[in-house]
C-alpha cells in the first residue's frame, strides 16, 4: 500500500512506516528505524551503539472508522560506552511501558475533563481502569508542582466528600485561585502538613489567611505564621446567625399555639432573604410573623443590624458598631442569641481583620461547588492523590496537555 498520505500522521523522527493495514474495525501501521539516524545516548548524548532489537506495539489514536490503532514499531536496546548505560530507543511520543502512545493518552485525559471515566469507552475502546490509570500518569507528569512562593492571602476552608461525613482540608492562594493543598481530614495535621513544605521565607511572605470560624485551623496558622492575620469569612457569619434565626424560629414555633403555628410556618427563608428581595406576598406573610411574635422580632431587627456592619471601611468604626450589636445581643433573654454575640466578641480582631484585607472564602467556595460537580460526575474517588490531580487543573484554567518527546 502507498503509505505517504500516512507520513504526517505518524511522523516520528528517527523512524520511517515500513507497512499500513487497514480494515473496518482496526488499523495497523508497522514502523522500522531508519538507517539514516544514528543511535544517541539519552543520558549523555554521545553516540550508542545496538544491543539487540525486539518488536513491541503500542496503541494509538483512532484513524477514521478505525477506533483501534496499533503501532508496530522496532524498539532497540543500545550501549553507551561514553557513560556505560543502556537505554531503550522507541519512537518519540511513546512512554517507557510502550502501551499507548502520549498523544492517545493525552487525548484519554482530555475526555475525562469532561465525561465520567466509564463513557469513556463509547468513545475509545479504553476500560474504565485504563482509562483512569492514563489520565492520572499524564495529569501527574503535566501538571506543574504548586508556587509556594509570593503566597501573600491563604483561603483554607474544609468540604465533605462522602455520605459518611469524609471530610477533606483545602488550601487555595487568594490572589490566583490556585489549589495548594488538599489533604484527607479537617484536624489540625490536615493543615499542618501544607505548612510543613513551606520554608520560613516563604511563610514570611503570608499577609492574610482567611477561614471559618469553626475548625482547628486557626491554631496551626498563629502558630506557623505569626505575623499574618486571620480574618473570619464574613459569608460564615452570616451563615451562624442565620442558624441563630432558625433556632429562635423553632422555638417558637413549639411554643406557639396552633392557631399561630400556621403563621411560623414556612417563614424560615423569608427571615434570612433581605427585604429588598422579598416579594410583595413574601413581605406580607413576614410582617404578620414580627408583630405576632416579639422574639423572632429581635433576631430579625438584629440581623438587619449586624448586616450594617459590613458596610463599614475604617477598621475602627466596624470594632465599635461590632461591639454594640455583640452587647444589645447578649442583653437578650433568647440563650442562642446572647451566645452568639459572646463568640462574637471572643474572635472580635478576627472579624475586624476583614475591614483591613477585605478577603472571603468566596472563591473557595466556588471551589467547593466544582469539587461537588467533579464528584458527582465520577460517582466519588477513592484516589485522594488522583482528585487533588483533577482539582488542581480546574484550577489552572491557562494550563493544557502538550506532547513531550520521550
Amino acid at each position: 500500500m502507498y503509505v505517504g498520505g500516512f507520513r504526517k500522521l505518524f511522523d516520528y523522527k528517527g523512524y520511517v512506516i515500513e507497512k499500513v493495514r487497514l480494515t473496518e474495525e482496526v488499523a495497523q501501521v508497522n514502523l522500522r528505524r531508519d538507517r539514516r539516524f544514528t543511535l544517541t545516548c539519552p543520558h549523555c548524548g554521545a553516540k550508542m551503539g545496538k544491543n539487540r532489537t525486539s518488536r513491541q506495539t503500542a496503541r494509538d489514536l483512532p484513524l477514521g472508522p478505525a477506533r483501534k490503532v496499533i503501532l508496530v514499531y522496532e524498539a532497540i536496546q543500545g550501549r553507551c560506552s561514553t557513560c556505560d548505560s543502556f537505554a531503550t530507543i522507541r519512537p518519540p511520543g511513546i512512554p517507557e511501558g510502550g502501551q499507548a502512545t502520549w498523544r492517545l493518552m493525552s487525548f484519554v485525559s482530555c475526555c475525562a475533563r469532561f465525561m465520567p471515566l466509564s463513557r469513556i469507552s463509547k468513545l475509545l475502546p479504553v476500560s474504565t481502569a485504563t482509562a483512569y490509570r492514563w489520565d492520572k500518569k499524564v495529569l501527574a507528569a503535566e501538571l506543574p508542582e504548586p508556587n509556594l512562593d509570593d503566597l501573600e492571602v491563604l483561603l483554607i476552608d474544609e468540604k465533605s466528600i462522602g455520605k459518611h461525613h469524609d471530610y477533606v482540608t483545602v488550601v487555595l492562594d487568594g490572589q490566583t485561585g490556585e489549589l495548594l493543598h488538599m489533604a484527607e481530614g479537617k484536624k489540625k495535621k490536615s493543615l499542618q502538613s501544607f505548612f510543613d513544605r513551606l520554608t520560613d521565607e516563604q511563610k514570611s511572605v503570608t499577609e492574610a489567611a482567611a477561614m471559618d470560624r469553626a475548625g482547628a485551623y486557626k491554631e496551626v496558622v498563629s502558630e506557623q505564621i505569626p505575623k499574618a492575620d486571620i480574618v473570619f469569612d464574613k459569608f460564615h457569619i452570616i451563615k451562624n446567625y442565620h442558624d441563630v434565626i432558625d433556632e429562635v424560629r423553632r422555638q417558637e414555633w413549639r411554643a406557639a399555639s396552633d392557631e399561630n403555628k400556621g403563621v411560623v410556618k414556612g417563614q424560615r427563608y423569608n427571615l434570612f432573604r433581605n427585604p429588598e428581595n422579598l416579594t410583595d406576598q413574601q413581605s406580607r406573610e413576614l410582617e404578620e410573623l414580627l408583630q405576632l411574635n416579639e422574639n423572632i422580632s429581635t433576631v430579625y431587627i438584629l440581623k438587619d443590624k449586624l448586616r450594617k456592619l459590613w458596610k463599614y471601611v475604617r477598621p475602627d468604626r466596624a470594632e465599635r458598631h461590632l461591639e454594640h450589636w455583640a452587647k444589645l445581643a447578649k442583653k437578650s433573654t433568647l440563650e442562642p442569641l446572647k451566645d452568639f454575640g459572646s463568640s462574637l466578641l471572643d474572635c472580635k480582631d478576627e472579624v475586624v481583620n476583614y475591614f483591613r484585607h477585605e478577603i472571603t472564602l468566596g472563591p473557595l467556595e466556588g471551589f467547593n461547588n466544582l469539587i461537588s460537580r467533579i464528584l458527582h460526575r465520577a460517582c466519588g474517588y477513592d484516589d485522594l492523590e488522583y482528585m487533588f490531580l483533577k482539582l488542581r487543573r480546574e484550577s489552572l484554567p491557562k494550563f493544557s496537555i502538550s506532547s513531550p518527546q520521550f
